[in-house]
């Protein structure tokens, strides 16, 4: 049974999409784990809290806090649980400055020195020894948030409803646990894109732009879904926080310029192209500006980052109504596939950013499971028209194949009376000069006709040493038409090539009866053939009247023979005929075949 390397290609990619899922989840494991099973306690805070220097409210629970907008937030009280000696009080923060005292002993701090730099927390873990926390002994949590509280973002009450304790190693757990989900999901994404990519490079044979853009965007929205689901882990890989920061945010900045790089290959009218040229620079440029701005300290990149979605959602909802536009209005079928697999994501997108600004669904995120229905649905019309378009290049390939059959045997019938033509009015003058003469050519034609008549449809180039014979007997003919005033030379340095048959003929017909032919006291006619590095050449001269190449040939000829025979030497060699002629000196004709070709 036969195994296409496609079938290979794809079996190849699945295995590895498959090995790769079953694995991640053992090496998080693996790489967390101790020498004893890891077990991490959830503990709740019990006690009061003072935002922003107002009133004291009591809880007895952190759910019962509700974060508005404060500023300052210090919680003093006890948790639910004492942390045991030999175990850690763990604590994930995330985008807001935490200290921890006890007795006004100050146990743990993610504060660093921001002097000259933005006020930026970043993400970090925050890791207090069981030792150095006395049983039912107040704790003070001081938060400070540098951040407006805006799209659903609430640090604060995230850090203490997070709280728990257990070996130092426990987020490792935490994260194997409460993320190989979205991990998985994040690799299926970027599979897609990869799956595609490839999918699309073997069946098309070449890289297209869209398929480029296609895996792009699925690469960058899988990383997304990663980053967005892992971010406060990344500490564990990374400690300084600030750059963990800015990594997590990187994906948010490059979703939607590969997004709209992968709409603009989309849309055809150019006016909409412009529009969506604008969004992809200018999406740029605010990334860049963004990282600038927060590396040379003049703002927080978290907190520009409602520049950005403001300007992604309006590049958004811009984009779609131009592909609703070009879908209905101009009627264009690409365009109303592309709407109907991109709309997962638009609708996610807007979900997200209304929900973001009007908190409709707190906590809940709609772009991952957008991103991956618009890529799954682009694979499937990827199939599908690259399937069509494998069969439509099939069967253009056949129908050209057909033409270049008819074309050769045009070529070969127009060439089939020329020859006979000039053949017998060479055996006819003989005839009159010289009846015994005529009568031996006679003979040698029929039997040239007779063994070599099959040679002039041949759609494929015959050996050169084949198309040498037809000249011998040709020039053979004429020597009897002519006698002494015909000479013949051949200088033959190499006959291992192929050119198509009757190729050379023509320009040795024209050295004949219109170089020496048309001179008083006759000439000579030289065939020579030589090898070169990277070609085959054969020339085919004469000493005869020679014309002006400049001005065409006005003797009231059509010179069908001749095009043929230059189509044909293109067509089936890539091969081309240079003549050179001076007036009363002669004609170069020179056929010039590539190597890499002349097979």
């Amino acid at each position: 049974m036969k195994i296409s390397t496609r079938t290979i290609i794809v079996v190849m990619l699945a295995f590895t999409f498959l090995v790769t899922i079953l694995i991640f989840p053992f090496v998080i494991y693996t790489n967390g784990s101790s020498d004893k099973e890891i077990e991490a306690t959830y503990v709740d805070f019990v006690g009061e809290y003072v935002a922003d220097d107002e009133i004291t409210k009591q809880i007895d629970s952190i759910e019962e806090f509700y974060n508005d907008g404060y500023e300052k937030v210090v919680f003093k009280g006890r948790l639910t649980h004492n942390i045991p000696n030999n175990k850690w009080l763990v604590m994930s923060v995330c985008d807001v400055w935490l200290d921890v005292y006890q007795d006004g002993k100050l146990l743990a701090s993610n504060t660093y020195d921001t002097k000259g730099k933005t006020d930026t927390p970043g993400i970090s873990f925050v890791y207090i020894n069981g030792n150095e926390i006395k049983d039912d002994t107040e704790l003070v949590f001081s938060f400070r948030n540098p951040y407006f509280v805006q799209y659903d973002m609430d640090p604060i009450h995230d850090t203490m409803s997070m709280l728990c304790y257990g070996e130092k190693n426990i987020p490792y757990e935490v994260l194997l646990k409460e993320q190989t989900l979205s991990i998985i999901l994040s690799m299926a994404v970027c599979f897609l894109g990869l799956f595609a990519f490839t999918l699309a490079g073997v069946l098309y044979k070449k890289v297209l732009l869209k398929n480029l853009t296609l895996a792009l965007l699925a690469i960058i929205g899988g990383i997304y879904v990663l980053t967005d689901s892992v971010c406060v882990f990344l500490p564990l890989w990374g400690h300084n926080q600030l750059f963990c920061m800015l990594i997590d945010e990187f994906t948010s900045y490059l979703l939607p310029i590969a997004a709209f790089l992968y709409m603009r290959q989309y849309i055809k009218v150019k006016r909409d192209q412009i529009y969506v040229n604008i969004l992809i620079i200018g999406s740029c440029i605010v990334a860049i500006v963004g990282y600038v701005m927060q590396f040379a300290g003049f703002a927080d990149l978290l907190s520009s980052q409602a520049f950005l979605m403001i300007f992604t959602d309006l590049g958004v909802i811009g984009s779609a109504v131009a592909l609703l536009y070009e879908a209905f209005l101009v009627k264009d079928s690409d365009s109303k596939k592309f709407l109907l697999s991109i709309s997962p994501l638009i609708l996610a997108s807007l979900f997200d950013t209304i929900n973001a600004w009007m908190y409709l669904a707190p906590g809940k995120s709609m772009v991952r499971l957008g991103l991956l229905l618009s890529i799954g649905a682009q694979i499937y019309f990827l199939i599908i028209e690259t399937i069509q378009h494998n069969k439509e290049l099939a069967q253009a390939q056949k129908m050209k194949y057909n033409m270049l059959q008819m074309r050769i045997s045009i070529m070969a019938s127009q060439i089939q009376p020329h020859f006979l033509y000039n053949s017998l009015t060479s055996i006819a003058q003989l005839c009159e000069k010289n009846p015994q003469q005529a009568k031996k050519a006679t003979i040698e034609f029929a039997d040239y006709m007779r063994h070599n008549m099959n040679s002039i449809k041949d759609s494929k180039p015959v050996d050169f040493e084949v198309e040498l014979n037809h000249l011998k007997t040709y020039l053979s003919l004429e020597k009897m038409r002519f006698g002494d005033d015909l000479k013949i030379e051949f200088d033959i340095g190499t006959t291992d090539f192929k050119i198509p048959s009757l190729a050379v003929q023509p320009l040795v017909e024209n050295a004949v009866k219109h170089g020496v032919g048309m001179k008083e006291d006759g000439g000579t006619v030289k065939i020579s053939t030589r090898e070169y590095d990277d070609r085959y050449e054969i020339v085919v001269s004469d000493d005869g009247v020679g014309f002006d190449t400049t001005k065409k040939p006005d003797d009231g000829r059509t010179h069908v023979g001749m095009e043929n025979v230059k189509s044909r030497l293109q067509t089936m060699c890539n091969a081309e005929v240079v003549i050179t002629s001076e007036i009363n000196k002669g004609t170069i004709s020179k056929i010039i075949i590539p190597k890499e070709d002349e097979k």
